[in-house]
């Protein structure tokens, strides 16, 4: 019935065509009409009848397009479907993201180095993110990937950091800014040295908020010019584009590949999608409804949905590790930075306690331990004499929490890293 009421809608408007028939989509019903006059002036029109095709079905929004010689009318299904992530397969760097309402679609990190994913709040794009790197994580072996995940929303990453993959899930915007440096730093040296391996995923999951509290533009657009060549690749969450939203232009400018998620209008569509017409704008009655740009073309999915349950299925080997937080803060001699990145990098194979260095230090470190009352040590970077009196003090404990209350008196992001540094 639909897919008569739209060809009766194209011919009252001066245009005969031949009906292709009509495809369910997870969140679309797609129908396709062929034009007996396929002139530009007439797919011109037709690309203009969606309010008229509204109108006829009574229900909305329609969009329109051309592809392949055939005009496209896409409405929303009255059968929306979640696509689950954990039945979707990819391989190495290439990941599915969803599905389209004719096949799998996704994003091959080894031809486009970097995503950006852009669209109001509550549309899906944490859960764009999340599918990216649950698939990297299972497709590939963390001496092969590592991650890195910035964000303002803890509860939907905190999984992510139970896995041998995740170097760190950081929430502090200092920090985050400690981190991106760090990794600018890193990329050079990488480049220096000819490798790529391990390649390392950046997730900012929220940049327009980290950018309203620290300025990261310098070394995220440098990353995003040079990365590709070091292996390390950015999957940037944001609301808006434009110098206030991802930064600046020279950050967007290298990320061909866009995931958009609905705009306001029709000229933030043709911003955020880089290409005119494309329909943003009429995305959005179900979450998880995107488009997804990139140089082969653009297509509507329905982004897949992974849950807590599916990364508990992955192997469960947290190997947390902060190396910008020592090397920012100055905390080891510069002698050590490669061994310190390397280690971060290439975490070894034992678990546990069975790897820590327990040396209880020197005797001056043994005696300020037995005359201190209160808290060891101040808020500030730890020496090598009081690294040694950190590793006397979890000699005694065999606690990493009971260390850091005894030597600093309490225990947060900053602290932990000075507290692995000399463990």
């Amino acid at each position: 019935m639909i897919e008569r009421v739209i060809g009766q809608t194209f011919y009252s408007n001066g245009l005969h065509v031949h009906l292709c028939g009509g495809i369910q989509g997870p969140h679309t019903l797609t129908f396709g009409v062929r034009l007996y006059e396929p002139t530009a002036q007439n797919l011109a029109k037709a690309a203009r009848l969606g309010t008229a095709v509204e109108s006829a079905i009574g229900d909305s929004p329609a969009r329109i397009y051309n592809e392949a010689g055939i005009v496209w009318v896409e409405m929303p299904s009255p059968w929306p479907m979640v696509t689950p992530g954990a039945q979707l397969r990819g391989r190495g760097l290439a990941l599915p993201l969803g599905l389209t309402s004719k096949s799998i679609a996704g994003i091959d990190f080894e031809e486009t180095p970097h995503a950006l994913i852009v669209g109001p709040t509550g549309r899906g794009k944490t859960t764009a993110a999340r599918a990216m790197a649950f698939h990297l994580a299972r497709q590939n072996p963390a001496r092969s990937v590592r991650m890195l995940a910035l964000t303002f929303k803890p509860g939907d990453w905190v999984a992510f950091g139970k896995l041998p993959h995740t170097l760190a899930v950081i929430t502090d915007p200092q920090e985050a800014a400690q981190a991106i440096t760090w990794l600018r730093d890193h990329m050079h040296s990488r480049a220096k040295a000819g490798t790529i391996d391990p390649h390392l995923f950046i997730f900012l999951d929220d940049l327009l908020n980290l950018l309203a509290v620290v300025d990261v533009s310098g070394p995220l657009a440098e990353i995003a010019s040079l990365g590709r060549a070091a292996g390390l690749h950015l999957v940037i969450g944001t609301q808006r584009l434009g110098k206030r939203g991802a930064g600046d232009a020279t950050i967007t400018g290298n990320i061909p590949a866009r995931l958009v998620f609905g705009t306001a209008d029709a000229q933030d569509a043709s911003f955020f999608t880089g290409r005119g017409g494309s329909g943003a704008e009429l995305l959005g009655r179900y979450k998880g409804d995107a488009l997804l740009v990139t140089d082969g073309g653009t297509v509507r999915l329905a982004v897949s949905l992974v849950g807590d349950d599916d990364l508990a299925t992955l192997s469960q080997d947290p190997t947390e590790a902060r190396p910008w937080a020592t090397m920012k803060l100055a905390l080891i001699p510069p002698q050590w930075e490669d061994s310190v990145a390397h280690n971060a990098l290439h975490p070894p194979t034992v678990s546990g306690s069975a790897g820590l260095n327990r040396s209880t230090g020197s005797v001056a470190a043994q005696e300020a331990l037995q005359e201190a009352e209160g808290p060891l040590l101040a808020d500030q970077p730890t020496t090598p004499e009081q690294m040694a009196l950190v590793r006397s003090v979890y000699a005694q404990t065999g606690s990493k929490s009971a260390t850091c209350r005894r030597v600093w008196g309490s225990k947060n992001a900053k602290i932990w890293a000075w507290l692995h540094l000399a463990l």
